[in-house]
């Protein structure tokens, strides 16, 4: 690679994402991928739910489908999205070639692959990553069509480290298999664009950079002084103003400015059509400033000279329907329409979460848009905090959008609250098979399972750190790699080979000794990796055992239930006493644990009660006396 500018971006890329010591050539189309995908996003994203790189790939890197600006990798993430109304969908693929120059060859066969992949008789069988993709674009378009409010877009972006001349005889080249992509009726709108290095290296800075733009806010008033906020004002910008703030050097609207934003754009519904009349009516678009409620944007600094503000690293917390609307209307009448504009600069972000909390109370929002909100994030943040600078034991708990974004901390030190309430859903509540689905439908279906304000931080602690380990051991290449997709099934494998309850305790200090014990192991690389690869090689037994659907296996509760029966060594210990009477008893455990034992938790036998001195095995778990037996049997000969 010759442009030393993007190597050393890539090389950040890598630093950031472990993947310094990859080839060259797989790290630039990871960072390509990253590049383009979180740009659609608007914020950073996960390269394993975009990946499709690899044997008959039909010359595609990465695929990404999103709902309504949201990513989604299931049907049941497609299931939860559609429950709000109608949805807008949208389909990006991604190649690149660290080549220095765009080959039409290679161009062309990537377009190929894009109509492979919507043909309803696809000429080359794809691999099982695309597979799941086509899955997922069938089940929209069979099962989902009337709950499309347009036909989806399609994006298709080919990369190379080259210069792209807009050459008349590479467009020639693709032209046909667009044409034909745009003849299927599929789509409302396809799109291809070439990236280049120049390109590619103005994605990242926005990426990894604060946003700072600068408007002219000549109509404006001082608000007076507000505690926690450094300034504040309000006014009115004219269209040409406004849209400085909102777009990118593409003119595009940029998505990342709206991520705090409780309620995704939501396309044409009756409000927005109303809006974009009043912006089309020559007569009534003048009154647009006093129709409209206006946009809040909360800023970490502005500097100002004069009339002159530059904002930075700022976000929009509420307007994101009328700034998409003047978005797509920029052009209808735009000399007299004005925004109005309150702009508030604090550096406190319970401040942040109040404004967005209080300007958002009129909208019909999902549960996830306001839970990271809550006073136990904070309280979970702290927790994450408190480790300090000890490498090996250091995470950063990502309680509010894009925290961590413009730093130089290692996305792969950082636990996201996604990736939190999934590790920990798939860890202590032995449900792996679940966190395939979309966050928000995670926190609905277990609010009364999830961040309660008596649960100990400890635990959640533990499920992000051994989530991060997992994570790096797969990156690393020290497990195989075929079973990343059940690596919230070792997150449980991981607790119960251990020898823990399958039901932990949760709360006050027994909680806290329990997530001790378990990170003192995670904080041991080694003797991590050891108990991953005992739980992989059962994962995989298990696997060549179940008779359901392999391919599917990570996603359903019979296979997670297989797993639960495995049983590497119970705890065990010896009657103390037993109480023939009332039923009832004490086991003294190996550990010196005295263990309640009811006689309903004997396993079936002759009889159902105990004897003083029998060594017997058990699994325990934590009743609001203390612990407690259950599956109790009497260890014979052999027994393990």
């Amino acid at each position: 690679m010759n442009d030393q500018i993007l190597k050393g971006y890539l090389q950040n890329f890598g630093n950031q994402q472990g993947f310094a010591n990859i080839p060259e050539p797989d790290l630039f189309s990871r960072f390509v991928t990253y590049c383009i995908i979180s740009k659609q996003l608007g914020a950073p994203s996960s390269l394993d739910d975009s990946d499709v790189d690899g044997g008959q790939d039909t010359g595609l890197d990465a695929i990404a489908i999103t709902i309504n600006d949201r990513l989604v990798t299931s049907c049941d993430d497609v299931d939860y999205l559609c429950k709000n109304g109608s949805i807008e969908v949208d389909f990006v693929f991604v190649q690149s070639k660290t080549s220095p120059k765009f080959d039409g060859g290679d161009m062309s066969n990537f377009v190929f692959g894009v109509r492979n992949f919507f043909s309803p008789t696809p000429t080359v069988a794809p691999n099982e990553f695309i597979a799941s993709f086509k899955e997922i674009k069938d089940y929209i378009y069979k099962d989902k069509v009337m709950k499309l409010h347009r036909a989806p877009t399609l994006r298709l972006f080919y990369a190379s480290t080259g210069k792209w001349t807009n050459d008349e005889y590479l467009n020639g080249r693709i032209q046909p298999d667009l044409d034909a992509l745009r003849a299927t009726s599929l789509f409302t709108d396809v799109r291809f664009s070439a990236l280049d290095a120049d390109k590619l290296k103005t994605i990242y800075r926005e990426l990894r950079q604060s946003v700072e733009k600068e408007v002219t806010f000549e109509k404006h008033t001082i608000l007076p002084k507000i505690e926690k906020v450094a300034e504040a004002y309000l006014g009115i910008l004219p269209l040409s103003e406004f849209l400085k703030l909102i777009t990118d050097d593409d003119g595009e609207i940029q998505k990342s400015l709206f991520y705090d934003n409780v309620r995704d754009f939501q396309g044409d519904n009756s409000v927005n059509s109303e809006i974009a009349a009043t912006l089309k009516d020559p007569i009534s678009s003048g009154n647009f400033v006093l129709l409209n409620n206006g946009v809040t944007v909360v800023a970490k600094q502005i500097r100002k000279i004069g009339e002159s503000f530059r904002v930075s690293d700022y976000q929009i917390v509420n307007g994101c329907q009328t700034s998409h609307v003047l978005h797509l209307n920029r052009h209808a009448h735009g000399a007299s329409i004005f925004v109005p504009i309150k702009l508030i600069v604090t550096n406190d972000p319970e401040v942040t979460n109040q404004i967005i909390k209080a300007t958002n109370r009129q909208t019909a929002v999902t549960l996830e848009a306001f839970e990271s909100l809550r006073a136990f994030h904070r309280t979970l943040e702290e927790f994450y905090n408190s480790f300090g600078t000890d490498d090996k034991k250091r995470l950063f708990y990502e309680r509010r959008s894009k925290q961590y974004s413009y730093t130089d901390t290692p996305q792969t030190s950082i636990i996201t609250l996604a990736a939190q309430a999934k590790s920990y859903l798939g860890m202590f509540l032995n449900e792996p098979h679940s966190t395939h689905r979309y966050y928000g439908e995670i926190l609905e279906t277990n609010r009364d399972r999830l961040f309660l304000e008596e649960h100990s931080p400890f635990i959640y602690y533990a499920a992000g750190l051994a989530i991060s380990r997992i994570e790096d051991l797969f990156r690393r290449g020290e497990l195989p790699h075929r079973f990343k997709k059940f690596r919230h099934h070792l997150l449980m494998l991981f607790r119960l080979s251990i020898g823990f309850a399958e039901y932990p305790p949760l709360k006050g200090p027994k909680a806290d000794e329990y997530a001790k014990k378990l990170c003192e192991v995670l904080w041991d690389e080694k003797a991590a990796l050891t108990k991953f690869k005992e739980c992989i090689s059962l994962i995989d037994t298990k696997l060549g055992q179940f008779d359901g659907d392999k391919r599917q296996s990570d996603r359903l509760r019979a296979f997670t239930a297989t797993l639960i029966t495995i049983k590497t060594r119970r705890p065990q210990g010896i009657v103390k006493i037993w109480n023939l009477e009332r039923g009832f008893g004490f086991v003294r455990s190996d550990d010196g644990k005295d263990i309640f034992v009811h006689q309903s938790a004997i396993r079936d036998s002759v009889h159902k009660y105990l004897r003083e001195g029998e060594r017997v095995e058990f699994d325990t778990f934590q009743s609001d006396r203390g612990p407690q037996g259950r599956d109790v049997c009497l260890v014979t000969k052999g027994a393990s």
